[in-house]
């Protein structure tokens, strides 16, 4: 690295120069004697540049029609064939622009170029995008007949049930009304007014089978709401009542025996799956979780979703397809330039070389010796140049063999607390939630042979204790996941993610922490937000484990482009460029995440501390 530029001691550059310019001055001989030979190049050059416009068309035809399928296979995509996708012409068309590249030729077509296929590249990822959602649309519209249909059948089982209940009830009914007629003792008022009352206990199964045709109704009715907010409304303010209104009318009809009661809410719970997915519903004051998947429900809501993102899609490739055709424009421009360019300097050089060819023995001898005092003068500052080139070459071989040893240990670093946070996870899982479960499995044995010999209460005590344990397990998971990844920052952005984490650290170091916040949820996207949380996790868990403080201050600020954000303590302080230095992972190491953290986000970051006065963290990124 250090001999990049290759220093000759032993030749004198002054003297090789000289040496050229006698050689230049006796090759002016020939001059006169290459200008035929120039005219004859002149009009090899004039074919080759009616080869050129040719070739610039040809190749600006074909990206013309490739662009164009492009477009239809992509319309197709959004048409819902995913079949489309199969065949991309984005590889064609690179080839293409590498082709065109060649035949230009020029450096200073290079931008031009790089515009284009940086256009090519967001079109190939727009392909993409248009393909994954083909193919999500056809697997929802596959989907949504299928559970269509699974909630139609539960509905027609809940109505037969009902009848079937029903016509049981009638059959009852007539049998009291035949033995009435057959008691004497009652006069005729008497007869009708027992049937009259009779007949009128018997209206809850009738309720319910208006409510159950009023539950299908509104099912089918889903299916032809197009707004998202009429759709949750429907769920909510109508499907969710009506279910709980059946329920309740089945749990208190009088003339209806236990198991067709049971029959009925179970029909229900299977209702309330088929058509919301994974839900809680309310059974005998009780919350029972009821396994399924996606119901109906979620299906069509997600297909409402995705065609609302064809528009978007759409849009999104009118544009890009616009941003490719400005650059293939100008490409296009930029080898219209180039060949009026070659045309111009060919005409050019045909008229001078004859004008010229008189007089060039004359100035030759002219021209190479104040050509040889300049390329005296330009050797001596390319020779100095030279020097300083490799001094400069030194220090930034030293910078970047430090900046590859700091990387490797950072990458070291890292890959050590990737293990360790495995272990802790393997920790978690065996000692905590594997003991649990097996303490569980214990209880569940031990009721089990319980039922039917030991008193209900002593049954049911032994349950509050297991479901209590059962809470603990899914508390220990909740707060597994939290460690694992911030479910608040994903639900609820980065400001609550913020006000989590703060309360979280006062509570678990137990120190007082003022903090100053404002809204830049809007400000960052999904990945800058959670590496901004990691940034500020890393210095509170610091704080909390090494500076022995007892007052801790955050404060967030946005100011001409960037946000702030400042961390201070009252803790004992440390050496920063010290601790920098140093191979160790609870220290040096944290550090040196926090900062490449801050380079990606394009920031600076900024550690000021010394023994017994604190320390603030300071770090600004770009919106």
């Amino acid at each position: 690295m250090r001999n990049i530029i290759p220093r000759h001691k032993g030749s004198d550059p002054v003297k090789l120069v000289w040496l050229i310019t006698i050689l230049s001055f006796c090759v002016g001989v020939f001059m006169v004697s290459i200008v035929w030979q120039t005219l004859t190049d002149i009009r090899i050059d004039r074919e080759k540049l009616f080869r050129l416009k040719e070739s610039f068309t040809s190749i600006r035809a074909l990206h013309e029609k490739h662009l164009v399928q492009e477009r239809l296979d992509l319309s197709s995509l959004l048409d819902g064939n995913a079949e489309a996708g199969a065949f991309p012409k984005t590889s064609q068309i690179f080839r293409l622009v590498e082709e065109y590249r060649k035949v230009a030729g020029t450096p200073e077509s290079s931008e031009v170029f790089n515009q284009l296929e940086e256009s090519l590249l967001t079109l190939a990822n727009l392909r993409g995008k248009f393909t994954r959602w083909a193919l999500d649309y056809n697997h929802l519209e596959g989907q949504l007949p299928i559970s269509k249909k699974e909630v139609e059948s539960i509905l027609d089982q809940i109505e037969k049930t009902v009848e079937r209940e029903e016509e049981k009830q009638w059959h009852a009914r007539s049998a009291r009304i035949r033995q009435f007629k057959q008691q004497k003792s009652d006069n005729a008022e008497q007869l009708i007014a027992r049937i009259i009352s009779d007949l009128d206990s018997s209206t809850d199964l009738s309720i319910i089978r208006r409510d159950i045709a009023n539950l299908a109704l509104l099912s089918e009715r889903l299916l032809s709401i197009t707004d998202l907010n009429s759709l949750a409304d429907l769920k909510d303010d109508r499907l969710r009542k009506l279910l709980y209104k059946i329920r309740q009318n089945t749990k208190s009809s009088t003339h209806t025996s236990n198991v067709p009661k049971v029959l009925i809410n179970r029909l229900l719970n299977d209702y309330e799956t088929a058509m919301f997915g994974l839900d809680y519903s309310i059974y005998n004051e009780h919350q029972e979780i009821i396994l399924g998947y996606e119901g109906l429900y979620g299906i069509y809501l997600d297909l409402l979703n995705i065609k609302n993102e064809r528009e978007r899609l759409r849009a999104e490739g009118v544009e890009i397809f616009d941003s490719v055709n400005q650059s293939l424009q100008k490409v296009t421009e930029e080898t219209e330039i180039i060949a009026q360019q070659e045309a111009t300097k060919v005409e050019v050089v045909l008229g001078q070389t004859w004008r010229t060819m008189f007089i060039i023995w004359l100035v030759t001898s002219l021209i190479y010796l104040l050509l040889a005092y300049e390329i005296i003068m330009t050797a001596k500052q390319q020779i100095k140049a030279i020097e300083d080139s490799n001094i400069e070459l030194d220090e930034l071989t030293k910078e970047l063999q430090n900046s590859e040893d700091r990387l490797r240990r950072l990458s070291s670093e890292l890959l050590h607390i990737q293990e360790n946070e495995r272990r802790r996870i393997a920790f978690e899982l065996h000692d905590e939630l594997g003991q649990s479960m097996a303490a569980l499995k214990l209880q569940v044995g031990a009721i089990s042979r319980k039922l039917g010999v030991s008193p209900i209460e002593k049954i049911q005590a032994e349950c509050q204790e297991m479901r209590q344990n059962i809470n603990d397990i899914i508390e220990n998971v909740r707060r597994l996941a939290r460690d694992l990844s911030p479910v608040v920052l994903d639900d609820l952005g980065l400001q609550a993610a913020i006000e989590y984490l703060v309360n979280n650290f006062s509570k678990l170091y137990n120190i007082d922490i003022w903090h100053k916040t404002t809204d830049i949820n809007h400000l960052f996207d999904e990945e800058s937000q959670r590496i901004i949380y990691r940034i500020l996790q890393e210095s509170l868990t610091n704080i909390g484990k090494h500076s022995q403080a007892d007052n801790v201050s955050l404060m967030i600020e946005e100011k001409e482009r960037q946000v702030h954000f400042i961390i201070r303590d009252n803790g004992k302080g440390f050496n920063v460029s010290g601790t920098l230095q140093k191979i160790d992972a609870d220290r040096g190491m944290g550090l040196a995440t926090m900062s490449e953290r801050v380079r990606i986000l394009g920031g600076k970051l900024d550690i000021q501390s010394r023994i017994g006065g604190g320390t603030i963290i300071t770090f600004s990124t770009p919106i």
